[in-house]
């Protein structure tokens, strides 16, 4: 049974990290007060944007006493942005919510329930479907699929490595687990290095039913957009290699793990093998990508991108789509 604690201390708390959303805000605002679980706050931190999203704001928090807003006067970054709305909260359960994405009424109680049900989990989420912006047709639906195969610690934590699908980072998260992470660093691809941290802690669950409907944008970002993205400005300093930073800061989170140096030593051996293979397979694909004939080269990419890159928990829906947006960008060879 679900527990029932009073509006002053929501069990649940949503944090909405937002900039520049006036678009798509009051939809995703929307679906959240429509949750048919009533006890959470929705927690709005404005990273100081410059449309009209803090009228939007204002309005909602005018509209429901559940609704906070908080904004500050420039962009610190998605980093800053991500961490401040979890420290905001109070709930014993947290999720994020972005401000174009759009969930079912039942979301927050479906994943609820199933968390109550299971205290060794720290994170639940549901199937999900993704569109791109622009396009009516669905890009994939994504799941936990393969994470209910594996219980064990270091079995788990690979598991994150190789298939969490990004869409699940949107899931509801156990408070006190999260509390135990070093949350989002100054690091680029932090947010993979913390659902590997937290894959440490617990398990993670889904529930059985298409309740999340998940916007990506059109593009990639570059490498440059991706850094000013998670630090609110600047380029990429010639001298940063997020491979590279990645790799220590998956390796720094594991030495703070409370856990035995047996265990860390296992999770250490997991982490550079995973490396290793990624390596090899992109050095695999720019050579191959030099000496394929330019008529070979679509079906060539899709193979290869189906043999090593391809997620399992990914269902493709529209497969010229996700060859446009999916398989070039990452085989990498029509930059």
């Amino acid at each position: 049974m679900i527990k029932m604690l009073n509006e002053k201390q929501p069990l649940v708390s949503i944090g909405v990290p937002v900039f520049n959303g006036e678009k798509r805000l009051a939809v995703a605002l929307d679906s959240l007060l429509n949750q048919d679980y009533p006890f959470f706050e929705i927690i709005i931190s404005d990273n100081g944007s410059t449309d009209s999203t803090p009228d939007i704001c204002r309005d909602y928090v005018n509209k429901d006493p559940r609704v906070k807003y908080f904004r500050s006067e420039k962009n610190c970054g998605f980093t800053w942005n991500f961490n401040r709305v979890f420290e905001l909260s109070s709930g014993e359960y947290f999720m994020w919510a972005a401000h174009d994405d759009n969930r079912a009424p039942t979301f927050v109680s479906e994943c609820v329930r199933s968390m109550e049900k299971r205290p060794d989990a720290v994170l639940c989420h549901v199937y999900t479907v993704t569109f791109i912006e622009g396009q009516k047709d669905a890009l994939y639906y994504s799941s936990l699929d393969t994470f209910e195969k594996v219980s064990v610690l270091i079995g788990r934590y690979r598991e994150t490595l190789k298939h969490f699908p990004m869409t699940a980072i949107y899931g509801l998260y156990r408070s006190s687990s999260m509390r135990k992470t070093h949350m989002f660093e100054k690091s680029m691809a932090t947010d993979l290095a913390f659902i590997q941290e937290l894959s440490i802690y617990g398990s993670f669950i889904q529930v059985h039913k298409e309740l999340f409907t998940y916007l990506g944008r059109y593009k990639w970002n570059t490498v440059n957009q991706d850094f000013q993205f998670s630090f609110g400005k600047g380029c990429k300093p010639s001298w940063c290699f997020p491979f590279i930073a990645l790799f220590f800061n998956h390796w720094g989170r594991i030495s703070a793990a409370p856990v035995s140096f047996f265990t860390k030593l296992y999770l250490w051996v997991v982490l550079i093998q995973y490396q290793a293979a990624q390596v090899s397979i992109k050095v695999l694909i720019k050579i191959a990508g030099l000496f394929c004939p330019k008529r070979w080269k679509v079906k060539f990419a899709s193979a290869i991108y189906r043999r090593w890159l391809h997620n399992p928990n990914i269902k493709v829906v529209s497969e010229q789509l996700f060859l446009e947006r999916i398989i070039k960008p990452r085989i990498g060879w029509w930059k």
